[in-house]
């Protein structure tokens, strides 16, 4: 057995606009050309692109380089720039070469990647920008991206954060005098409390909901405060309830299930140009379902009946299903991956929405990431408490709460995504709405006020179902409703009402430049070349893999849709290159490459099934000769040996017993008995006719 790869943390992606090319002319008085203006080679990104004055810090930059333009070298430098105008730095060089040490994925697909450890003396902003030569020779330059510097985060300045929250629940609990029904005057009470503190700028509420709180020092906090029943079971999302008398267990936020605190440094995803995705077609399905608090709301089945309403849909969707502490805040960093997202937590006011992931300052992550976002006002520090129904303060602790800045500061675009928050307040004002939306969301469904956990599980099976069986619009979906239980929230639709999920294939062709219309699993992408292998047509084609680079598991690509009367057959266009060539012909080393067709009732049909043994067999190719298989290494490495290719093959495959059904078309690459000799599928012009 071959040793795995170590698994490298994921990072998120920050798309910028590109800039245009402009081109040369002449002066009609002058014979000497006008200065040239630099042609634009791609887009530069860097992750995170906040961090910390006088703390060194891991950047991981990315040169995207679109299709058309073909750089001279497979190196280019990237300079900071100087805020005064003065002469640029040079910060170090980005590769193409495939090299883990140089933190690229894939050598020769017109990305090129390095880390850099980076440190700020001062506050402010600062630039990186890439230049390089085409290979005509012209000169050229990337835009330049931006790295914001924030002061640290000193300890005094989060000590008060955490002191002055701690005090809030000592004072609540004063002020309720063992009384529960004393909760909303004594949540009255404690907002003019801590309006007082010198410490605290200002403080907000809605009535007898959760506070938020900024601090002198520009940083945010606040508390959460929720009421519980005899059986000290929570039934609002962030907010009191008057008439809470549902029986269950709650368990404290200290005894959830603790999960892996990931840090946001995590890989930048290769993504390419803008796509043409038709804006009424939610672009994947992907599904995260956020639940930071299942372990304390009742009813608490709320993801598992999103999850079975999505597996029982008929169609194909790959699930991501977090609960309690595992869904913390490095979860989020991917976020607009998603094409639908259901958040079930604590919110407030439609500004800021909680994660299930307790505040740690001896944790890495914090050190190295949360402190910046903290400064940023991207991230906030909340105290959990609930009132019992005896009129007893029991702290849950503090937590980590997502601000709408850190939605508007995602890397990449949604899919033309559908957001479902389901917690109090979520549209009682714009601004996660607008951030959603501002980032590529369609459709954004919230409250107005403190909401029944209840009423938010009702809404979450009906909108789901409608969704994802039924292909229903956003707005057919919305089932327009009023919170029965006090305080009788409104059920809200904001954005598009016509959004919906497809039932035919798009994107067949990976023309949009990216993946949407696909939903993929492990390794897939969307790139424009392969180092001299170019699409059959068009700008791009795209690649799963057994893991390529930082990815460890194995890929696939799927799409489900009906076929239609007339058509009978499915095209794909693949090219098969593999490590595992020549050496482990006839060893139990088979990758594999598979193309089937999965029915709504889950029975699967192979339609292409093709390992190592049987590509060797049809090529010609032994141990010892590649018959009719093509060299391409070293202008192709993947990680270990060297690279053949079967070159681009056409199959024509039979789906006439499909005609009229609706299936899921999968594609996949497979790894068999290791996982460092890599096997990687060229994929373009997918079609049924």
């Amino acid at each position: 057995m071959k040793t795995p790869r170590y698994l490298v943390l994921a990072v998120a992606v920050l798309l910028t606009s590109m800039l245009t090319t402009q081109s040369c002319k002449k002066n009609s008085d002058n014979p000497v050309d006008a200065p040239q203006t630099p042609a634009t080679v791609g887009v530069l990104t860097a992750s995170p692109n906040a961090m910390l004055v006088n703390n060194v810090t891991s950047v991981l930059v990315r040169l995207t380089v679109p299709s058309a333009v073909k750089l001279a070298d497979s190196t280019v430098k990237v300079y900071r720039l100087n805020p005064s105008g003065g002469a640029s730095t040079l910060l170090g060089v980005l590769y193409d070469d495939g090299s883990l040490s140089h933190f690229d994925d894939i050598k020769g697909d017109n990305i090129y990647d390095n880390s850099f450890n980076i440190t700020e003396a001062t506050a402010g902003t600062v630039n990186l920008q890439v230049t390089a030569s085409i290979q005509a020779g012209t000169p050229g330059s990337s835009n330049a991206t931006p790295l914001t510097v924030y002061s640290d985060l000193t300890t005094g300045e989060y000590q008060t954060i955490i002191k002055t929250q701690d005090s809030a629940a000592t004072k609540l609990n004063q002020y309720l005098a063992g009384n529960a029904s004393n909760a909303v005057s004594a949540v009255a009470q404690l907002k003019t409390w801590l309006q007082s503190k010198p410490e605290v700028q200002s403080v907000g509420s809605s009535g007898s909901t959760s506070i938020s709180i900024l601090y002198a020092s520009g940083l945010y906090g606040g508390v959460f405060i929720s009421q519980a029943n005899a059986s000290g079971t929570v039934l609002t999302r962030g907010g009191l309830d008057p008439q809470a008398r549902r029986s269950g267990s709650r368990i404290p936020l200290s005894r959830q299930t603790v999960g892996t605190a990931q840090s946001a440094h995590s890989r930048l995803a290769k993504t390419a140009a803008v796509g043409d995705l038709d804006p009424k077609i939610i672009g994947n399905r992907s599904v995260l379902i956020y639940a930071p608090f299942e372990a304390a709301f009742a009813p608490s089945n709320e993801g598992a009946k999103v999850q079975a309403a999505l597996v029982n849909s008929g169609f194909q969707f790959d699930i991501t299903y977090l609960s309690n502490q595992t869904a913390n805040v490095a979860a989020l960093s991917n976020l607009t991956s998603y094409g639908y997202v259901v958040l079930a937590t604590h919110g407030s006011a439609g500004k800021e929405f909680a994660t299930g992931e307790p505040v740690d300052t001896n944790a890495t992550v914090y050190k190295n990431a949360y402190k910046a976002l903290i400064k940023a006002g991207k991230l906030a520090i909340w105290n959990n408490m609930t009132i019992s129904s005896t009129g007893a303060v029991s702290v849950q602790g503090n937590v980590y709460v997502i601000r709408y800045p850190y939605i508007s500061s995602l890397s990449g675009t949604f899919p033309n995504s559908v957001i479902l928050n389901n917690s109090c307040e979520s549209t009682m004002n714009p601004d996660l709405q607008n951030a959603f939306i501002g980032k590529g969301a369609k459709t954004y469904y919230g409250y107005t006020k403190v909401v029944n956990s209840g009423f938010c599980v009702t809404n979450a099976d009906t909108l789901t179902k409608r969704l994802a069986k039924d292909l229903k619009t956003t707005s057919e979906s919305f089932m327009a409703g009023t919170d029965p239980r006090s305080p009788n929230a409104v059920y809200e639709i904001k954005g598009a009402n016509d959004v919906h999920y497809p039932d035919s294939l798009i994107n067949g062709d990976f023309e949009f430049g990216k993946i949407d219309g696909w939903t993929k699993s492990g390794d897939g992408r969307v790139i424009t070349q392969l180092g001299s292998v170019t699409p059959t047509g068009g700008s791009y084609m795209c690649i799963i893999s057994t893991g390529l680079g930082f990815t460890t598991s194995t890929g696939s690509v799927f799409q489900t849709f009906t076929i239609k009367t007339g058509q009978t057959t499915l095209t794909v266009k693949w090219n098969f290159l593999s490590e595992e060539f020549l050496e482990y012909i006839g060893s139990e080393y088979q990758d594999y490459f598979q193309i089937a067709i999965r029915n709504q009732q889950g029975v699967e049909t192979l339609l292409l099934n093709r390992n190592i043994d049987a590509i060797a067999s049809a090529f010609g190719a032994t141990k010892v000769s590649p018959g009719g298989l093509i060299s391409v290494s070293p202008g192709i490495v993947f990680d270990e040996g060297g690279v053949f290719m079967t070159g681009w093959q056409t199959s024509n495959l039979d789906v006439s017993a499909f005609v009229g059904k609706r299936i899921t078309l999968i594609i996949r690459a497979g790894d068999v008995g290791d996982s460092v000799y890599d096997t990687a599928i060229l994929l373009d012009d997918v079609s049924v006719h």
